[in-house]
């Protein structure tokens, strides 16, 4: 089973994610992203965070890359580090996979985009987050695949959303 959500930024995707990743636990493996801020409260960047708790900064204001969205500077070098060795790992097994997100950031990274595609071509269970926009040909692939599930978060199915995922995939 292939679930993907698709929302507007900051409408929940990633709360959705991590309450079904605490919900399926150790029969889950991947990783999600979430934003940290500064002392004032603005937005400085982004994190990734395994379920392993492995964690690292993905793109940041202050970094100086060249790989860019908007004025966040991507780390992929830390992106790959730390994503790579899970999604790896979870080719090879039998849990439940999670990518939070398959976004501009993460899709700078060659090695992630193989992953995912190899992934999603695989018969593992994946729930993934995309943005709305087909920032790149692989979200529209993956969009376009007949064997996916595809949500669309909002204000009024989110706080749902998390249960009707574990239903479906307890009727798997």
């Amino acid at each position: 089973m292939k679930i993907v959500i698709t929302g507007k930024p900051g409408i929940g995707k990633t709360t959705v994610v991590k309450k079904v990743a605490g919900e399926l636990g150790k029969k889950a493996i991947g990783f999600y992203t979430e934003e940290y801020r500064d002392k004032k409260g603005k937005r400085e960047g982004f994190k990734i965070k395994t379920l392993y708790g492995e964690e690292g900064i993905l793109a940041s204001k202050k970094l100086d890359s060249p790989y860019r969205v908007g004025s966040y500077g991507v780390n992929i070098n830390k992106f790959e580090k730390v994503v790579i060795p899970v999604l790896e790992e979870a080719l090879n097994g039998n849990k439940v996979v999670i990518i939070d997100e398959i976004g501009k950031m993460e899709l700078f990274s060659e090695k992630f985009i193989r992953l995912v595609k190899k992934l999603f071509s695989s018969d593992r269970d994946i729930i993934a987050t995309v943005p709305v926009k087909n920032v790149h040909p692989v979200v529209k692939w993956i969009k376009d695949r007949p064997d996916i599930i595809l949500i669309h978060l909002d204000y009024s199915n989110r706080d749902k959303v998390p249960e009707e995922i574990l239903k479906l995939m307890e009727k798997k």
